[in-house]
């Protein structure tokens, strides 16, 4: 009787799988990828996404700065108008409503911050 053959061993192909249907090329790895420096066009496009999306963060958050002082300086005028002030108190604030100096057509930050100051200080002298 002959020797028995040893059966053949399976092993699966070193290659790479094919691509999925659809796709074309060999597989990208994706980490290489990453590390490669854009090309200029794809670096013009992130850039301009970016911007786009500081532009908007920054909407944003001036929005909300703007709605918490707006909702500070209407609860000034709401004590103001709830609260008996004495004459001397009332003088001092208006000193400081009318001591501020902004130019609202030029949209300074410095002015938003002195409205700020401005307002905390009313709001100081209401607590007193």
């Amino acid at each position: 009787m002959p020797p028995a053959k040893k059966p053949a061993k399976i092993t699966a192909p070193r290659h790479a799988p094919p691509p999925a249907p659809g796709a074309e090329g060999p597989p990208v790895e994706i980490a290489k990828a990453l590390t490669r420096k854009p090309s200029r066009k794809m670096a013009r496009e992130m850039l301009t996404l970016e911007t786009r999306r500081l532009r908007a963060v920054f909407s944003e958050i001036a929005e909300r700065y703007v709605a918490e002082m707006e909702a500070r300086i209407a609860s000034v005028v709401h004590a103001m108008e709830t609260k008996t002030l004495p004459p001397g108190k009332i003088d001092a604030m208006l000193k400081t409503v009318r001591g501020l100096t902004v130019k609202p057509q030029k949209g300074r930050r410095k002015d938003l911050a002195r409205i700020e100051k401005a307002t905390e200080a009313l709001f100081k002298a209401l607590e007193e």
